[in-house]
């Protein structure tokens, strides 16, 4: 939606959006580390907090280990999140390039929440007609 231009006016609501994605992102590559070895969970923990902007993700308080530890229980956690936005960012830009003038947020998103919870490849492919690369290669 910020790319939308629901934010435009609100440059700081814009801040606020790009920092808490920051703060996700640094937690998931802190999952991808502990995954691959390479950091335990307290370093995993130190790294997203030294990677989120303005400190807004503090090692004195408890969320970063919390994150970590829920993230190294269930490996693959932390970027699902970042993943599922690039697929739905992409699924508003092409609909929208779909439909052109005709497009409504609103009716996409009632499109969208109508769909149900159900893989983002079939949302796209339920919603524009077109099936990912990903879709076409499970479903030979």
């Amino acid at each position: 939606m910020m790319q939308a231009g629901m934010f435009d006016t609100r440059p700081r609501s814009r801040e606020l959006v790009d920092i808490l994605i920051t703060q996700r992102a640094a937690r998931a590559l802190g999952d991808l580390f502990m995954v691959a070895n390479l950091m335990d969970l307290e370093q995993a923990a130190t790294f997203a907090c030294a990677n989120v902007p303005r400190g807004w993700l503090s090692p004195a308080g408890k969320l970063a280990r919390d994150e970590q530890h829920l993230y190294i229980q269930q490996p693959g956690y932390g970027t699902s999140y970042l993943m599922g936005k690039m697929e739905i960012d992409a699924l508003l830009a092409d609909r929208k390039r779909q439909m052109g003038d005709r497009f409504r947020m609103q009716e996409f998103m009632d499109t969208f929440n109508g769909v149900g919870l159900i893989p983002a490849s079939l949302v796209r492919w339920e919603m524009t007609g077109t099936k990912s690369p990903e879709l076409e290669t499970m479903l030979r």
